[in-house]
């Protein structure tokens, strides 16, 4: 069997191998448990989904790209993720049990982290 015949089989083995390997949040390109900026200057912001519900020990992921500047700011845990534009990954590890409120500062729409004890 020619050589360029074998490196196709094996990458296209490998490629199917990380695929069925892969956990389902990664192959969606998502964290399981993602909060995004939506709206516009027009219409106003939210976070999407307002409140999010998890257990202790879990992490939450935001990330937005916009046409503004925007932070996810907590006073408990006191937590922000710096103010930008876009920002690809600012996470938080919960790791008590209770109901976490926050915001974006610069527009003043909220948010919630609902963590339950497993």
């Amino acid at each position: 069997m020619p050589r360029s015949r074998i490196l196709g089989i094996v990458a296209i083995a490998l490629v199917i191998a990380l695929t069925v390997a892969a956990p389902s949040t990664l192959a969606s390109g998502k964290p399981k448990h993602h909060v995004t900026i939506k709206g516009d200057y027009i219409s106003g912001y939210k976070f999407q989904p307002g409140t999010i519900t998890i257990k202790k020990g879990q992490t939450v992921h935001w990330s937005w790209n916009s046409d503004a500047d925007h932070n996810v700011t907590f006073t408990t845990p006191d937590k922000q993720s710096g103010t930008a534009t876009k920002v690809t990954d600012f996470h938080i590890k919960f790791k008590h049990a209770g109901t976490f409120d926050y915001s974006c500062t610069v527009h003043g729409f909220t948010g919630k982290v609902v963590v339950k004890k497993p």
